[in-house]
Order: C-alpha cells, then sequence, then structure tokens
C-alpha cells in the first residue's frame, strides 16, 4: 500500500485527480465489490500521502459519476451496478459516418471553454482545461431539423478549424486532419431523455417531449479521444435500426 505514496506525481495535473483516477482504477477492476466499504479518508491520506483536502476533492468526483455513495457516520461505498440489460453491438465506422455526411448541417455557435466534467474526462483532459465547442443543427432535406449536436474538441484543432469547417463533411473528419490524426473507432450510448430548452427551439418540439439522446465518443490512434458529440434526435424523424443475422 505504502508504494503507491509514489503514483502521485506533484506537477501540472493536480493532485486529486490523480488520486480519482486511481481510485477509479481500484474499482473497475474490482478490487471493492459493489456495495463494500472504501478505505477511510485516515486511510487513504496514509497510503496515497495526501491531504484529508486531497482525499475528500477525489470522493466527492467519484460521488459525483455515482460510483460511490457516501453513508453519514458510516464512510463510502461503492454504488451498486445500475440493473437492466446493456447490449454492446458493433458495425463499420466508414457506414456509420457516411450517413451522418446526408445530414446539412448549420453552425449556430463556435465558443472556447473550460470543458464539462463529463466531456473533460472523456477526452482525458485536465479539470478546467479549454476545448473548442460547436453547437449545430442537423437538417435532412424535406423533413427539416432531425438533431441538435454539441460537439467539444480538443484545443489542439487551432484558431483556423473553425473558420475553415466545411458543412458537407462530418465535423470528426475536420478534427482528425487538423489533428493530423487517424480515425480508429468510436463509442455510442444511446438514452431516452427530454429535449430539453434549447434543442426544443431548434427542433420544433416541446422541451419536455421525450427524445433519444445520444452520445458519441471518437477516437484516434493510439486510443487518444478526439471527439465527443451529445446529439439529441427528433422523435419522429429518426429511428436506430438493428439487423441480427443468423
Amino acid at each position: 500500500m505504502s508504494a503507491w505514496k509514489d503514483i502521485l506525481k506533484d506537477g501540472p495535473v493536480p493532485l486529486y485527480y490523480q488520486l480519482e483516477q486511481h481510485l477509479r482504477e481500484r474499482i473497475a477492476s474490482c478490487e471493492f465489490e459493489p456495495g463494500a466499504p472504501l478505505p477511510t479518508e485516515d486511510m487513504i491520506c496514509s497510503q496515497y500521502g495526501v491531504s484529508r483536502i486531497t482525499v475528500r476533492r477525489a470522493l466527492a468526483a467519484l460521488r459525483e459519476d455515482r460510483l460511490i455513495e457516501r453513508r453519514r457516520g458510516v464512510g463510502s461505498f461503492v454504488a451498486e451496478r445500475p440493473g437492466g440489460i446493456n447490449n454492446h453491438l458493433t458495425g463499420s465506422l466508414r457506414e456509420f459516418l457516411a450517413a451522418a455526411a446526408a445530414l446539412d448541417t448549420r453552425t449556430l455557435s463556435i465558443t472556447t471553454e473550460p470543458a464539462p466534467l463529463d466531456v473533460g474526462k472523456s477526452l482525458r483532459l485536465i479539470p478546467g482545461q479549454d476545448v473548442v465547442r460547436l453547437k449545430m443543427v442537423g437538417n435532412l432535406e424535406g423533413q427539416g431539423p432531425v438533431a441538435f449536436l454539441n460537439i467539444w474538441v480538443p484545443q489542439e484543432v487551432g484558431e483556423g478549424f473553425a473558420e475553415n469547417l466545411r458543412k458537407e463533411v462530418p465535423v470528426v473528419r475536420q478534427v482528425e486532419k487538423a489533428l493530423q490524426a487517424k480515425l480508429s473507432r468510436a463509442e455510442q450510448f444511446i438514452q431516452p431523455d427530454q429535449a430539453g430548452e434549447e434543442a426544443g427551439l431548434h427542433l420544433g418540439i416541446d422541451p419536455a417531449t421525450p427524445i433519444l439522446r445520444v452520445k458519441r465518443i471518437y477516437y484516434a490512434d493510439p486510443d487518444t479521444p478526439i471527439e465527443v458529440a451529445y446529439v439529441r434526435y427528433h422523435p419522429e424523424r429518426y429511428r436506430y435500426a438493428i439487423d441480427f443475422r443468423g
């Protein structure tokens, strides 16, 4: 355990963030089973050689992601894994991007801002690090708006990236070129949600309308995340079909 004192290093990455990532790895590896208690704050301080404030900030981030839960007067425990059915499917990235290119996209805004917590973690950034954010609406000819997109990409794409966007080319392909990277894969997560005020406005639906919300993370060799996108789809103009073959 004392060897962990050498894992955290002083430098540009805050100690609490390094500690959070290491505790996250220990949970993911099932060192602590769901429902099991974590070491106390004093024990973690001793194991890693850090202050109580550092430990509390790391634990707070894990609680925010619902990986652990705090029980007053008792301590912190690993959260139970969510129930339900989780299917993992694979497909062609090339075909997926070809379908995405069919959308006629309109850029609403391009800003540079600190990455939201979830986006920063998906892009593996230092907390508070700036990213480029694009808000876009995707339309299909003759049908109207189909998708409202929030896209975050690393600031390293450069100042000229926003000025030279081409609407007929998927954003991730342009990020790939700007970063001189090679796109290798993508992850996609689909969940039910409500449209919300901003997406409802641009999709022409009530903010409380049930919709499908998609999160995508694109990776380039060697497994480096280069784009995070959240897409809200119009419920009457988007469907997700899977062809299962024997």
